[in-house]
């Protein structure tokens, strides 16, 4: 196990390489233990995307861009976006849809489903076969989080400038949703502001979920806002319920994952 400022390596490895080696010594800044000779790991990441956030969200481009159908059945499939027309959000977890509907103004609906074909305005999307685990040492808060998701990107031996899909599993504080409901906005173009009233906003002041968002330093205004760098929603398995998330407080001890992988591409 090795700890950074703020994290811990966890979980079953299998070989070790090092990451980077200080100027002035022949021994390695950090070395980090992965599962690199898994059969499992993939050779490569391939992290589509489907649509555009800054066309959907003020160009009023709201139609179909994939149906999900073209995904299932979807072993490893993880992804976030927003249903066409946005009539709601998408979260697909190992190859499992979660499609969350408004209900009203004050409540949604969610449907958990191994096949469908829903379309979605916009998607986000990668296979993922083998996850590496790590620990945070200290509590996130909101504000810090894609700072501190870029940091353990970097200390894991990803590339922090590619597209980079996590998971984080544990109990959280002060969880914020959303599922936006696309017949409240006004026709053609809107802002974010638009976008945060026409949706059912959800809380939950303590208690499990799974987290599953997309990062990128890159993709501003193609699937994260332009001033962020995550896409992140939420599943919460009792009662069930799914959606984007808005603000959420990581605590000390929490799993965070990466992918397993050799290299990385777009699409």
């Amino acid at each position: 196990m090795l700890s950074l400022p703020g994290l811990v390596f966890a979980g079953v490895f299998f070989c070790c390489f090092n990451c980077g080696r200080n100027e002035h010594s022949d021994e390695p800044s950090h070395t980090f233990v992965m599962s690199a000779l898994s059969p499992q790991v993939a050779d490569e990441l391939e992290v589509k995307v489907h649509g555009n956030l800054r066309q959907v969200m003020h160009a009023g481009t709201i139609g179909a861009a994939i149906e999900l159908d073209t995904l299932f059945p979807g072993e490893h499939v993880f992804g976030v976006g927003a249903l066409a027309d946005l009539q709601g959000e998408v979260t697909i977890v190992d190859g499992v849809a979660y499609l969350s509907y408004p209900d009203g103004e004050e409540k949604a609906r969610t449907k958990k489903l191994t096949e469908s074909s829903a379309a979605v305005a916009m998607l986000v999307s990668a296979k993922v076969t083998a996850w590496q685990t790590m620990e945070t040492e200290q509590e996130i808060l909101f504000v810090s989080l894609d700072e501190e998701i870029a940091k353990m990107v970097t200390a894991v031996g990803l590339d922090v400038n590619k597209r980079i899909p996590f998971r984080i599993e544990g109990e959280f504080r002060d969880l914020r949703w959303h599922v936006i409901d696309g017949s409240r906005l006004p026709d053609g173009s809107s802002s974010h502001e638009d976008h945060v009233k026409a949706a059912v906003n959800l809380t939950q002041e303590s208690g499990p979920a799974l987290l599953v968002g997309f990062f990128s330093k890159n993709d501003g205004g193609v699937f994260t806002q332009m001033r962020s760098h995550t896409h992140i929603h939420c599943v919460i398995a009792e009662p069930l319920s799914s959606g984007h998330v808005d603000h959420v407080i990581v605590p000390a001890g929490t799993k965070v994952m990466f992918p397993v992988i050799q290299r990385c591409y777009y699409e």
